[in-house]
């Protein structure tokens, strides 16, 4: 659990709401599925991604970054996979 905090994208106001989506819209579509382990008691889940809430254009580049990093093709060439 973050020990900061975090604004998930429920209580995103417009401005973080969309650096939300545009990072989401970038990450491979089946890891939009829920993480049982990841669950809070209060309904809610742990996020890397909220926990750069703070500072929305810090999130925007960092997981960006991570999305690009592991898009199914970059995974497969850095493990020398043949398909």
């Amino acid at each position: 659990m973050a020990w900061i905090t975090t604004t998930p994208p429920e209580a995103a106001g417009p401005e973080l709401l969309a650096v939300y989506q545009a990072v989401y819209a970038l990450y491979p579509a089946d890891y939009g599925a829920p993480v049982p382990a990841l669950a809070r008691p209060d309904g809610g889940s742990e996020s890397i991604v909220a926990a750069h809430s703070l500072i929305p254009e810090a999130m925007r580049h960092m997981m960006s970054g991570l999305a690009a990093a592991i898009q199914p093709s970059v995974v497969s060439s850095q493990n020398a996979c043949f398909y």
